[in-house]
């Protein structure tokens, strides 16, 4: 690889650093919210959302976090599996690995950064804030306005659009392409389920979330391909 690709690479990743910083400096400079203990009317959100929404459920909670987190961990994993097994010189499957890792890190810094902004900007209330007993913790923290979009919705779809796009760019014809995409594909739509009977988005927050993370992670996958000079199949 050319110092020239090294160059506009790391710029990439810098920037989505550079995005990712600015999202979270965002979060921490805006006036928390306080909650002044009144109660919301489910009426006044729209029917859909309304229909589908629930109170505050913390198993559900903790269970889609723990979710999105072993989708990514296992997309790594099979990622690094895949390079090694298919490739026989494992000093060229280490280099493309290294590339891959940079495209993924840079996948989830975009869509990290542009649905924390979203979320500061939108400043939606969760629906366990229209239920009693909401989370205690979200309250505390301000965090109780933060619904739309769904950021683990958008995390766990990062995951299988990068999955898509690699399978698709490295190994079109592999016999693990359709079940593992199957696999990235279900967490993401548990993880979607799980966000909303847990109490923490609406099922327009988890839509528009999972859109946001799939496409923000395509197109930066395909703008590093185009980097790279591989071809995409």
């Amino acid at each position: 690889m050319t110092r020239k690709k090294i160059v506009c690479m790391s710029a990439g990743l810098i920037l989505g650093l550079v995005l990712f910083a600015a999202a979270s400096a965002m979060k921490s400079m805006r006036t928390q919210d306080e909650w002044d203990g009144g109660p919301y009317k489910l009426e006044e959100v729209n029917a859909l959302d309304a229909r589908f929404a629930r109170p505050y459920d913390k198993a559900l909670d903790d269970l889609g976090t723990g979710m999105v987190l072993a989708a990514n961990a296992i997309a790594c994993c099979a990622v690094a599996m895949i390079s090694f097994y298919k490739t026989k010189e494992k000093k060229k499957a280490f280099g493309t690995l290294l590339l891959d890792a940079m495209t993924y890190l840079a996948c989830g810094l975009y869509s990290c950064g542009v649905y924390k902004i979203l979320k500061n900007l939108a400043g939606r209330l969760r629906p366990y804030m229209y239920f009693p007993n909401p989370s205690i913790k979200g309250v505390a923290e301000g965090d109780f306005c933060r619904s739309w979009p769904s950021g683990h919705s958008s995390f766990a779809f990062m995951a299988f659009a990068f999955m898509v796009c690699w399978f698709a760019a490295r190994y079109p014809r592999s016999g693990l392409r359709k079940p593992a995409l199957c696999f990235f594909l279900l967490a993401g739509l548990c993880t979607m389920a799980l966000r909303m009977l847990s109490g923490n988005h609406f099922l327009t927050d988890v839509l528009s979330g999972a859109a946001l993370g799939f496409l923000v992670s395509a197109l930066v996958f395909r703008v590093s391909n185009a980097i790279l000079g591989r071809n995409q199949s």
